[in-house]
């Protein structure tokens, strides 16, 4: 892929938080006049941690078109939260085999609409169910009375979902119902939706069926905790879900929004598309992105897209390995528009000496390779660093090169502080606490063969991945 020189981007509240961080360093490698432990680190603290993880809690959203299927898999527990339309029954069943499941602890109805129960007599045939968790909700459809049917032909302990239960599969999974009420909203089937709040040590799923503003509405005046940082969008991504002060309670650093293709309700929805990204929300679609893997360890989560399920789980006591097209380790926005003025970020002119424990510094991530077309996707090529030391690291007039050897990217005065990780994307966009951007217009990284080397100030290589 031909490359580019930089340009480096930003707005002013980022570069004029640099430029006095830049001033304050200055004085001191000047006159030693300031203390560095006492200068704040650049940005807010307190994200999650996101990286690569081999954690114990997979999530899978699976591809099932225009409806909704998620597969949550815990140790040698196994949940399963709706399973597509009927026609996507076979589907589920064969992702479900593949990644070694043989029982389902728990089966989740979240509503009796087709395109979520749809499946489920597949699932019900093939699969030992522990226990039936459902809304409750009378639904005159065949397809809802076959489901209760086979339920009670094959005597599955069968439960209704009231808010404020807990479900215990496991010490360290955390799970609550927070939707339905026990008086419940009148007869809608959406507005009644199952929803769930799955936690996992600091990590914090929630899950909406198609419930929409009204649920919400309810919830966010509740003294219910809300906040996760992984959202399963409520309603496909219509614009009857994702409320603003819902999706304020929420603050989401992840949307997932399961949809088909050129579906003909126009899902996902501008405003609710709108609302997420106004959130600062990373979005992930089923229909561009296919099936999609979160996986934690309790205290990070990585997210990977384009999951090709065959043989990633022999046995479920065997740690998973995760395959897939497309591996991206969740940036807190991992795409933002282009800000409108091209601003150059004061560089250090003066000899800036190293801070904290530079070899804590590593190259946690890397993706060369954006989905779909490079040139149309500048920020899906990113490079993750993270400090996983216990010194706060000076980054100052450090740089990252590829296989060139020459500089693509040079570190603005900022701090990294521990545990804390940042993404260089390619491309432009607004700089925060999570994110900084080289500014690029077409791709910088090989899409083979690359390698992204990592050098300090003073030139020292700390460290290189290549993909």
């Amino acid at each position: 892929m031909d490359k580019t020189h930089k340009k480096n981007t930003g707005s002013h509240r980022a570069v004029a938080a640099i430029s006095i961080i830049f001033l304050l360093i200055s004085c001191i490698a000047i006159s030693g006049c300031i203390s560095i432990p006492g200068i704040p680190g650049f940005g807010q603290s307190g994200t999650s941690a996101q990286a690569e993880n081999n954690g114990k809690l997979s999530v899978y959203f699976l591809d099932v078109g225009q409806g909704d299927s998620s597969l949550i898999i815990f140790g040698d527990k196994t949940i399963l939260i709706d399973a597509g339309e009927i026609d996507m029954g076979d589907r589920v069943v064969n992702d479900l085999r593949e990644l070694g499941v043989t029982r389902i602890d728990l089966l989740v109805a979240t509503h009796p609409h087709s395109d979520h129960i749809g499946g489920m007599q597949k699932v019900l045939d093939n699969f030992a169910i522990g226990q039936v968790l459902d809304s409750g909700i009378p639904h005159t459809s065949v397809i809802y009375e076959r489901f209760l049917e086979k339920i009670d032909k094959k005597n599955i302990p069968y439960k209704l979902a009231v808010q404020g239960d807990t479900i215990d599969l496991d010490p360290a999974l955390r799970i609550v119902v927070l939707s339905p009420p026990a008086r419940r909203y009148g007869d809608d089937l959406n507005t009644n939706s199952i929803m769930l709040r799955i936690s996992y040590g600091t990590i914090n799923f929630l899950f909406t069926g198609d419930a929409g503003s009204e649920a919400e509405t309810a919830l966010s005046k509740s003294g219910y905790a809300l906040d996760a940082q992984i959202l399963k969008v409520g309603h496909h991504g219509s614009m009857y879900s994702s409320s603003p002060a819902f999706i304020e309670r929420v603050h989401p650093e992840t949307a997932i929004i399961s949809l088909g293709r050129d579906n003909p309700y126009g899902h996902p929805h501008k405003q609710a598309v709108d609302i997420l990204t106004q959130a600062g929300a990373a979005i992930y679609r089923t229909d561009r992105d296919g099936t999609i893997l979160v996986r934690s360890d309790g205290i990070s989560y990585a997210v990977k897209t384009g999951i090709t399920l065959g043989g990633l789980f022999p046995t479920l006591t065997q740690k998973p390995q995760v395959t897939g097209t497309n591996a991206v380790i969740v940036p807190t926005i991992p795409t933002l528009p282009a800000v409108t003025i091209n601003i150059s970020i004061p560089q250090p002119s003066i000899a800036i000496p190293q801070i904290g424990n530079a070899k804590a510094v590593v190259i946690s991530a890397i993706q060369f390779n954006g989905p779909g077309d490079d040139r149309q996707n500048v920020n899906g090529e990113w490079v993750q660093l993270t400090n996983r030391g216990n010194d706060t690291v000076l980054l100052a007039g450090w740089t990252l090169s590829d296989n060139s050897r020459v500089p693509l990217y040079t570190f603005p005065a900022m701090l990294l502080v521990p545990g804390e990780t940042i993404t260089i994307f390619s491309g432009k966009g607004t700089l925060n606490n999570t994110a900084l951007f080289m500014g690029k217009t077409e791709p910088v990284w090989g899409n083979s063969g690359d390698i992204a080397i990592l050098k300090d100030g003073s030139g020292k290589i700390i460290d290189q991945r290549s993909e």
